[in-house]
């Protein structure tokens, strides 16, 4: 299997992701395609600002032409434009060179259906066994320029799209964090369309700068904008401009699963379905279950999250990672999708301390780099930990997985009393060392 938590992740020249793994990816995918609709001739590609773009795009072109399919270039555009185009164009499919949060040395390739959706899991295994056969063979490949062409009004349209959605224009002072990643343009061209006025940082990208003390996991630049320049509040987008971290006035983190508690409670009613992950706070289920609002839990990752509300036909899900569906008006997350709705839900800065606010049990999250990934069932200490957890404390959670794109192990512990949570977190700290 070649896929991980969210597409193919690597690092570019190695691996996957060296010129004879990225024809071959070419290859399978081109293979899916013709298996699966011998109609489809267009692949759409947009990606982020790495330097390791052009590589990647070029030798994934040379596997999808051997295939007569051909590619239409949308540029540098956040990932859900892929997700507009095919579902506007159906008879396309297509794909995102990114590796989201992650710093510029490495890349991935995330693939979307002919209606805008993540491939499923038989896709994705699908592909990996083209390429499994791919890979023995050496199958000659050939680009044809004649069907490769660039789109250039596509950040346009996906700017168009993304403000049609929405009718009220906001007046806030926002500073946005863009993270020198795939919306540092598209964001500006749609918030000069708000009455909102707008300071920006991580909007110059060099081709190696992406998420690099910026975006939705370095946020200390963008607590500082606020503070200096008293902004209502602050947005940090992650590369590919899927996910958004707020931030309040007062230079406050607002947690994610304040603001799917938030955003639930706005968009859904009695009898509404709300998707999430495994990982988010267990006080959301009780404050839905009062609104008589169910909710449904689904492994790690938003494409997990996404199949879920189709099968369960929920319009909002998310996760608290940054991650917001809006499934009704998208197939897929999108960060300047989720920063209008907010700002089309609150009143003023003061709304923000409001969600800030917002009850949730304590809970840590602590990730831990490990050299291996060695199967967590096969290792005797946290087989015990966890049995021994799970019998001493019966109304907490707990999960411990591998990153899906890291070599890093993760922990999650939820409950009543931060001592007890604190303590595990340690017990556990002190067993990674020792694998």
């Amino acid at each position: 299997m070649i896929f991980g938590t969210d597409g193919i992740r690597g690092f570019p020249h190695k691996g996957l992701l060296t010129k004879q793994g990225l024809l071959t990816i070419g290859l399978s995918i081109g293979k899916l395609i013709s298996k699966n609709n011998s109609e489809i001739k267009n692949i759409f590609i947009a990606s982020d600002t790495r330097s390791s773009t052009t590589f990647i795009k070029n030798n994934l072109k040379k596997g999808l032409n051997t295939f007569g399919i051909g590619t239409t270039d949308l540029g540098i555009l956040p990932t859900s434009s892929v997700s507009i185009m095919c579902n506007k164009y159906p008879k396309s499919y297509g794909l995102v060179i990114t590796a989201s949060h992650n710093n510029s040395e490495y890349n991935g390739i995330k693939i979307f259906n002919n209606v805008g959706e993540k491939i499923d899991d038989n896709d994705q295994k699908t592909i990996s066994k083209f390429y499994d056969y791919f890979i023995k063979r050496k199958i000659k490949t050939r680009i044809n320029n004649k069907i490769n062409i660039k789109y250039p009004n596509s950040i346009d349209e996906y700017s168009d799209f993304i403000l049609g959605k929405f009718i009220k224009r906001s007046s806030f002072k926002i500073g946005i964090d863009l993270a020198n990643g795939s919306s540092y343009k598209a964001t500006k061209t749609i918030m000069s369309k708000t009455n909102n006025k707008c300071f920006y940082i991580g909007d110059k990208p060099n081709g190696e700068n992406i998420n690099r003390d910026v975006g939705v996991e370095n946020t200390k630049r963008l607590r500082q904008l606020i503070i200096n320049k008293s902004l209502d509040f602050g947005v940090a987008f992650d590369g590919d401009a899927d996910r958004v971290v707020f931030i309040d006035n007062k230079g406050r983190q607002v947690d994610g699963d304040k603001i799917l508690d938030f955003l639930s409670s706005k968009l859904l009613k009695k009898s509404d379905k709300f998707v999430t992950t495994i990982m988010t706070n267990n006080a959301i289920d009780n404050n839905l279950s009062k609104k008589g609002i169910k909710v449904i839990k689904t492994d790690v990752g938003d494409r997990n999250v996404y199949q879920s509300m189709v099968k369960n036909k929920s319009n909002f899900g998310g996760e608290n990672s940054g991650h917001y569906i809006f499934k009704n008006l998208l197939n897929t997350s999108d960060s300047n999708l989720t920063l209008l709705f907010i700002c089309n839900f609150i009143k003023n800065a003061k709304d923000f301390h409001k969600i800030y606010n917002r009850k949730m049990n304590p809970s840590i999250l602590k990730s831990y780099t490990v050299l291996k990934k060695e199967d967590l069932k096969k290792i005797s200490s946290i087989s015990t930990f966890k049995r021994n957890f799970k019998n001493k404390n019966k109304d907490y959670y707990l999960n411990i997985r591998y990153s899906g794109t890291e070599n890093k192990i993760r922990i999650l512990i939820q409950g009543k009393d931060k001592v007890i949570i604190e303590k595990y977190i340690k017990e556990f700290s002190e067993l990674v060392k020792k694998l």
